[in-house]
């Protein structure tokens, strides 16, 4: 087993994400990027605006928006030291998650949120998934969430709506890790941007069916996280 897979096979989910938000923590602590995100909020408004549609975004009339599927265009919406094309995917699962439950945000706004407590080495490793459960956690909704594959479809039967972070390539580390934003549709789960280039998911029978389609079936997951309407 090379250095390219060990961490995913070698090293525990909980340790990962625990990891992960240690790293969220430090950041939030010494309130690195602080002042970034202060300077992007309106940036990131202003962008927002200009690359989304009235009837997509609806910012302006109230309408309802379709879930964002195209992370790769939103390279010109910044985050942290990066962009969020390159590491938003968290915040686009929390956007979505939002869209599910009839609540829009405003994306600049949630940028600059996960921007103050959630980045990890200034957004360039993305946003602690843990950051997202505290995030539904103060917005009232009832939270729960697993590192255990052989729980994952349980848990998501009894939630209303998933976010779903996943390693896209078990057999190597430098193809990353992904998170989307899982809802219930026709007796199954529809993943939103899954493959970041507008195109739709399949409905699947469960979260593990989902998984084994992904990364020519090498994908694997890390942490689901179930949100429910109190």
């Amino acid at each position: 087993m090379g250095i390219r897979s060990f961490i995913p096979n070698r090293i525990s989910n909980r340790f990962v994400v625990r990891f992960l938000d240690s790293l969220r923590r430090t950041g939030r602590r010494f309130h690195i990027s602080w002042s970034v995100a202060d300077r992007h909020a309106q940036d990131n408004k202003t962008m927002v605006r200009k690359m989304f549609p009235e009837d997509e975004y609806g910012v302006r009339d109230g309408s309802d928006p379709r879930y964002l599927e195209n992370q790769r265009l939103y390279s010109g919406i910044r985050f942290g030291k990066t962009d969020m094309a390159y590491a938003g995917c968290e915040i686009i699962a929390a956007y979505n998650a939002m869209h599910a439950f009839g609540r829009l945000p405003d994306l600049g706004e949630l940028i600059r949120v996960f921007e103050k407590d959630g980045m990890i080495f200034s957004g360039r490793f993305g946003t602690s998934p843990l950051a997202l459960v505290d995030y539904f956690t103060g917005k009232g909704f009832e939270v729960e969430y697993t590192f255990h594959r052989e729980d994952f479809d349980e848990l998501a039967k009894r939630a209303d709506v998933l976010i779903y972070t996943f390693y896209n390539d078990s057999r190597s580390i430098f193809r990353q890790i992904h998170t989307i934003c899982v809802t219930k549709e026709d007796g199954g789960y529809r993943g939103h941007n899954i493959y970041g280039d507008g195109s739709s998911s399949h409905v699947f029978a469960g979260i593990n069916d989902m998984t084994a389609s992904i990364g020519e079936g090498y994908a694997k997951g890390i942490i689901l996280i179930g949100i429910k309407t109190p």
